[in-house]
C-alpha cells in the first residue's frame, strides 16, 4: 500500500484548498500505460500499414460479399441496410413514368423518351453519373445542382417507393433507341 503524506504541502493552497503530492495508485497508473501502448500500437496498425480493417473497407468487403451470397447486380442497391430491387411489374414502371413526366420535371430535360435534351439520353449505353439502379437512386435523391438537377427533379421530396419506381422506370427504357436522341458525351462511361 502506498504512504500517504499527512501535511500538506507548503505554498499550494488555492481557494482555501491545500494539496498533497501522494504517489498515484498502481492500477490508475498501469491503465494509463496501458492506453499508451494501445495508442502506439493502433497508430501503427490503422495509420502507418494501413492494415487495419477501417469501417469504409469493411462496408465495401461486405457489399462485395453481399452481392455475391444474394446474387444482386445492378438493377440491385443496397440503401441504408435494405436491399433495393428494380420493380418489373407494369403498375410500378406506370407509376415511375407518371412521376418522370409530371411535376417532378424530368420530362424537361431528359425528355418524355428518355432521349436527352438539356440532360443527357438515359436509354443509350453512355452514362455520366453510372447506370445501376444503386447510381440512379443517388443521382434522383442528391441531383446535380451545379449542372442544373435538383434532388426529386424539382427539390420536392419523394418517398423511397416513388424513388424506386423513377428508377425502374428508366432502367426499363434502355435500349429504347427514341427518335433522335442526344448524342453521347464521349467523357461519359460505357455501362455495357
Amino acid at each position: 500500500m502506498a504512504k500517504y503524506q499527512e501535511n500538506p504541502m507548503e505554498n499550494h493552497e488555492a481557494d482555501g484548498i491545500k494539496e498533497f503530492d501522494n504517489n498515484l495508485p498502481r492500477w490508475w497508473l498501469y491503465g494509463f500505460y496501458f492506453t499508451i501502448v494501445f495508442g502506439v500500437a493502433y497508430m501503427i496498425q490503422y495509420h502507418v500499414l494501413a492494415d487495419g480493417k477501417v469501417s469504409a473497407n469493411e462496408y465495401k468487403q461486405e457489399l462485395a460479399e453481399a452481392k455475391i451470397k444474394y446474387k444482386l447486380d445492378d438493377n440491385t442497391a443496397v440503401k441504408a441496410g435494405r436491399t433495393l430491387v428494380a420493380f418489373t411489374d407494369a403498375a410500378n414502371l406506370e407509376a415511375g413514368k407518371k412521376l418522370f413526366t409530371g411535376a417532378n420535371l424530368c420530362y424537361t430535360c431528359h425528355r418524355e423518351d428518355l432521349g436527352g435534351l438539356v440532360g443527357p439520353n438515359l436509354t443509350d449505353d453512355k452514362w455520366i453519373h453510372g447506370c445501376s439502379l444503386d447510381s440512379i437512386v443517388a443521382s434522383i435523391e442528391h441531383g446535380y445542382p451545379e449542372k442544373g438537377m435538383l434532388p426529386y427533379g424539382n427539390n420536392t421530396k419523394l418517398s423511397d417507393e416513388q424513388v424506386l419506381q423513377i428508377a425502374s422506370f428508366i432502367l426499363s427504357k434502355r435500349g429504347s433507341n427514341p427518335p433522335n436522341p442526344k448524342p453521347a458525351d464521349p467523357t461519359e462511361a460505357d455501362c455495357k
